[in-house]
């Protein structure tokens, strides 16, 4: 022991010798002597000499010299390592050497207690956490995590903190005990039940409700329950409201995410921050779609290009990355895509652009991969734009794909090239402007593409639902993918392998002689001549979500019958062609495109939106027009049940359940409709009596 002890005294005396004669002539270097006496003298017990050593190295991660002010050694070990990239490695290091006894997240575990949410007993101070990870904790069932770097103790606790972040200060409303929505909740995902856990109600964005409560006997008695007033709202609210656990969560443009009691209204917080280029001619600071939700994060993009994550439980901000630092040519108006750790979104264009599908780290933030919907050159594709017009061609990604996990497939539409009307500049097919594409979701490599419209100069892109059904037929199971595009004609796809199955028109068109047996459209080229030609459609549909009802094989398609007038001189954007129009709610055989049933709207000359539409199997499909909101018989396109909102409809509706009872919630100018079945129809006793939208305003 004495010769051990005096080895030891030995070898310190010799590190500090030759660091005063290597650096006692530099004042700021000086203080290393000191920190090393410090060590011998006891005052820096349990810190391994060789750590030491790296702490006081120009550039490690601490800056020791406040050590010599300090009457407390270890209030100076601060942990550096606190970046996005360091948090994703310290998860990755926690998920392997950790989470058997503390549990997924430092929740907890058998073996061993959570490790947020509430004071550690054997200390909270970052020197507290790495000496407990280096060391163990005495009497207890921590043992010394071997095999560590300094650099990945840090690293460890970084991702600690980040989950202590998340969980803190919580509001006196909040909901902490709000279950995670786990990966595999989500895949088993088919039909939306009580919650709506994603934007479309699933990965497969089929719309369809389980739910029965409210069918086609008393769907005439439903009546407003609640109603939400936003505080200075957007001209146009288009986003459709997530539900987990009776909690509900909606967007706001250009930067708000708001989380409300699903079963009273009841505001529970709110998430909001500054958009950086609110440009005055973008209404009410742009669009918002809605927000996406995986394990204990709520995620939503912004107006100005970024990506965030906030807590779902206390809407505090757990990580915000950008997406885009050109937030003048490039917006986020979707919302995201949450699978499997990662989260997607595309982005929109504004004149210019080249646009992408990107996928961040779902726990940190970090970029995992980026697609880009226009190839650069020397990728395939590339060859189908003339000269450089590549380079601000647009394909805007804007609105939410769908996602297959069995298949690991992502897929995104892609909108149309810039300038829009304006083929000057453009020769080619223009790839993958106005196509379907389809990517590996964990990679984000091109699989395969579908080009509805190439060479488009019509605006009409392909920012619409990819809807994805299995059909069961004598010769086995069929992977398809449904899609009602704005050209005016209706789609059935190999969703594995791409290939053009069916397509029929769906609205009045006469641009097309129809498709060849690809599925590309055979054109008519007459010219149009500097006074025009009325073609069909202006725009068959847009962005509207279309719902399938799985156990009628039916898509029911929102539809905009309208022409408009087009030119022939380039960057001639095209006219209204000034006649009555209609839009109408139509269901189609879904592998056939046959007509099964129509309802349709009066005929008008302003205001060509529709809203998106959500099918139940209580036998009802709920939709909205102007300010008319309305449930149809899904087996006859028979409306049962309308009311006047006072507020214009532009977002999708739909449902969620709570206690047994079923609920629809619409966006109507202004506010948030929330609607049920009475106490008497219903059986709830313990509801009080729905007012009526009149009584709220």
């Amino acid at each position: 022991m004495k010769i051990a002890r005096t080895r030891r005294w030995a070898t310190l005396g010799f590190v500090a010798l030759v660091l005063a004669i290597g650096v006692g002539a530099v004042p700021q270097t000086r203080w290393r002597v000191h920190v090393v006496l410090l060590q011998i003298s006891g005052q820096i017990p349990d810190l391994a000499l060789s750590e030491l050593l790296y702490f006081m190295m120009p550039g490690s991660d601490q800056s020791m010299a406040f050590l010599i002010e300090n009457r407390n050694p270890y209030a100076v070990f601060e942990n550096m390592r606190t970046s996005p990239a360091d948090i994703a490695t310290g998860a990755t290091i926690y998920d392997k050497r950790c989470v058997a006894c503390h549990g997924p997240g430092g929740t907890g575990g058998p073996a061993a207690p959570a490790l947020f949410g509430r004071n550690l007993k054997f200390g909270d101070s970052d020197w507290a956490l790495y000496r407990a990870i280096r060391l163990g904790v005495p009497n207890t069932a921590m043992q010394p995590i071997a095999g560590l770097s300094v650099i990945e103790r840090w690293q460890v606790i970084s991702y600690l903190r980040s989950l202590d972040a998340s969980a803190s200060s919580e509001p006196s409303n909040a909901r902490p005990n709000l279950r995670r929505l786990p990966y595999a909740e989500l895949m088993a995902t088919e039909a939306a039940g009580d919650d709506w856990p994603t934007y479309s109600g699933s990965y497969s964005s089929q719309r369809h409700s389980g739910l029965t409560e409210i069918n086609t006997e008393n769907v005439g008695h439903l009546a407003l329950r609640w109603v939400f007033q936003f505080t200075n709202p957007p001209t146009a609210i288009e986003a459709t409201p997530l539900v987990r656990d009776g909690t509900m969560y909606i967007s706001l443009p250009p930067c708000t995410v708001l989380a409300l009691n699903a079963a009273t209204g009841e505001e529970l917080w709110t998430y909001s921050c500054v958009s950086k280029n609110q440009l005055p001619s973008e209404m009410g600071g742009g669009n918002s779609r809605g927000v996406a939700m995986f394990d204990d994060k709520v995620f939503f993009g912004t107006w100005d290009a970024r990506l965030i994550a906030l807590d779902a439980a206390t809407g505090k901000l757990v990580w915000q990355t950008t997406v885009t630092s050109d937030d003048r040519t490039y917006f986020i108006s979707s919302a995201p895509l949450a699978y499997n750790g990662l989260v997607v979104t595309g982005v929109g264009t504004r004149e210019v652009g080249r646009a992408f599908v990107a996928a961040f780290d779902a726990k940190t933030g970090i970029e995992r991969w980026r697609f880009f919907a226009i190839p650069h050159p020397g990728e395939p594709g590339n060859e189908t734009w003339s000269g450089d017009s590549w380079r601000a061609g647009g394909a805007p990604t804007w609105l939410t794909g769908s996602y297959d996990p069995a298949a690991d497939l992502l897929y995104w539409g892609v909108g149309n090239p810039k300038p829009d009307f304006d083929t000057g500049g453009r020769t080619g097919d223009d790839l993958y402007t106005n196509s379907v594409v389809a990517l590996n979701g964990s990679t984000g490599k091109l699989a395969w593409y579908f080009q509805f419209t190439p060479a488009d100069d019509k605006d009409w892109d392909a920012n619409q639902m990819p809807v994805l059904v299995d059909r069961h037929t004598d010769g086995g199971e069929q992977k398809l993918m449904l899609f009602a595009n704005r050209n005016g004609f209706y789609y059935v796809l190999d969703r594995l392998s791409g290939k053009f199955l069916i397509g029929t028109p769906f609205v009045k068109e006469n641009w097309a002689q129809g498709l060849d047996e690809r599925g590309r459209p055979i054109e008519n080229r007459e010219d149009r001549g500097l006074t025009g030609k009325l073609l069909y459609p202006g725009s068959a549909t847009n962005w509207w979500p279309p719902t399938y009802d799985p156990t009628k094989n039916l898509m029911i398609v929102p539809v905009l019958e309208k022409g408009r007038v087009y030119f022939s001189s380039h960057a001639t954007p095209p006219r209204s062609n000034s006649r009555l129009f209609y839009t109408a709610v139509r269901a189609l055989d879904a592998y056939s495109g046959r007509l099964v049933w129509e309802y349709r709207r009066p005929p008008r000359f302003v205001d060509s939106q529709i809203a998106g539409l959500v099918s139940t199997s209580g036998n009802l499909v709920f939709g909205g027009d102007q300010d008319l909101f309305f449930a149809l018989d899904d087996r006859s396109g028979k409306p049962l049940w309308s009311v006047k909102t006072g507020g214009r409809i532009n977002s999708a509706p739909m449902t969620y359940g709570i206690n047994g009872h079923e609920f629809v919630a619409v966006a109507a100018g202004g506010d948030l409709l929330v609607f049920s079945l009475p106490p008497q129809v219903s059986g709830d006793e313990s509801a009080s009596a729905a007012p009526s939208v009149a009584d709220l305003r």
